[in-house]
């Protein structure tokens, strides 16, 4: 057990040592709303279950406990202050059945100025019957003034059997587990919607690739570019193309298609490592990850021409490994 995991576990053992605010911190929301709930449960809970199956730790994990509370954020929009005074109105009142009550921030970094300081002298002195749970992927995005208040808790990442089980357990098939690995959150509501999308923007790129660098044809991989480049801030067109490229570097190594990221593609990507340099296909890959920060318009559109255009001539020029 790593020792991130450890203090975990000696938290959720030791309610009485409970600290009365915690922060944890992890790249996953899923996993965050998942720890966050299983330790609100053992807060709560009245026996010592640990598996979290009596009927308190069951109305923890459906959101009906009468002790616990959960602030989250309107819409797109930041925790509002009422929304923490009703909290602090929570926090003030007795519990109905246990020794405690226990009140969620999930999203933390999205309380507002106003929210936030309305919270700090409840965070730094909640008294005997009161525990926060605070959960953000990005600390660096909270008040000052409410870290130092938090005795903060990172989650350990977790490994890629233990994604892929996460979207077994819940109806997919082996090779969906495996892409939705790739493509979305735990926390996504319409995971199958967005696993279609993604399918279908990597077999896009995918033929981009081919029938610019295969087939010689340049304005494929400038519609391609456009593909990758939407207006917005989403970095996740980009960042397929990154892996595919570099997926495409590792099969000029001859490794196994279990190695790569994208093995529902390994074979094309492997016939298209024929065609181009593995180093152009590694720098590709760097670069693709590094989309500019600046997003006017047409800016990161000509980023990612810039890496394609680059690919096209080291296809022409060296023909690849085979050529």
């Amino acid at each position: 057990m790593s020792a991130k995991a450890a203090l975990l576990e000696r938290l959720a053992a030791s309610p009485e040592r409970f600290p009365g605010t915690l922060l944890l911190t992890g790249p996953s929301e899923g996993a965050l709303e998942r720890e966050s709930r299983r330790l609100a449960a053992r807060l709560l809970c009245p026996g010592d279950d640990g598996a979290g199956e009596c009927r308190s730790c069951r109305r923890v994990d459906e959101g009906i406990h009468p002790d616990l509370m959960t602030l989250l954020p309107e819409g797109v929009g930041q925790i509002r202050v009422e929304r923490v005074r009703e909290a602090l109105s929570f926090a003030a009142g007795r519990p109905y059945e246990g020794e405690r009550r226990v009140i969620r921030i999930p999203a933390a970094e999205r309380l507002g100025l106003e929210a936030g300081n309305a919270l700090l002298k409840s965070l730094e002195e909640p008294g005997d019957r009161v525990r926060w749970i605070l959960s953000t992927t990005r600390p660096e995005a909270l008040l000052p003034t409410i870290r130092s208040r938090a005795t903060v808790a990172s989650l350990p990442a977790p490994g890629l059997a233990e994604r892929e089980s996460f979207w077994r357990e819940r109806g997919f098939s082996e090779d969906e587990a495996r892409d939705l690995v790739l493509a979305v959150d735990e926390t996504e509501e319409n995971p199958a919607e967005r696993l279609k999308e993604f399918r279908e923007l990597r077999l896009s790129i995918v033929g981009a690739l081919e029938e610019g660098l295969g087939s010689g044809r340049l304005p494929a991989l400038l519609l391609c570019a456009e593909v990758i480049a939407p207006r917005g801030e989403d970095p996740a067109p980009g960042r397929l193309l990154s892996e595919l490229l570099a997926d495409a570097a590792l099969a000029t190594a001859a490794v196994p298609a279990e190695a790569l990221r994208h093995r529902a593609v390994a074979g094309r990507l492997a016939a298209l490592a024929r065609r181009v340099p593995p180093a152009a296909l590694r720098d590709a890959a760097v670069m693709a990850a590094d989309a500019p920060a600046d997003r006017r318009r047409g800016n990161r559109r000509l980023h990612f021409e810039k890496i394609l255009i680059g690919l096209y001539r080291a296809a022409r020029r060296d023909g690849g490994s085979s050529g």
